[in-house]
């Protein structure tokens, strides 16, 4: 399984925090790529990448959260922080 370190995040408002991201971005060897949530979202559900921030020395994952009557989105996995490590992340 391929894993990638997730460094930028987009939301159609920077400010807003009820938004969901909509893309994200990583580094396939040296080459920067930016996909849809719905693209890491296939990619997760499939098992061919895993996806996650660096915090420290500490990596918090992504999982994929469906919640009834909304549609999929991404978090990490919860860790030492209070919130959502992708949300601390830059603008793509």
């Amino acid at each position: 399984m391929a894993s990638y370190q997730v460094f930028c995040i987009t939301k159609p408002n920077v400010n807003s925090t009820h938004e969901h991201i909509t893309h994200i971005g990583y580094y396939d060897d040296k080459t920067k790529v930016i996909i849809p949530v719905k693209t890491a979202i296939k990619r997760i559900d499939a098992n061919p990448s895993e996806f996650y921030v660096q915090v420290g020395k500490e990596k918090a994952f992504m999982i994929v959260v469906r919640a009834k009557g909304h549609d999929p989105y991404i978090k990490t996995i919860p860790d030492s922080t209070e919130k959502d490590n992708l949300l601390s992340l830059e603008q793509c």
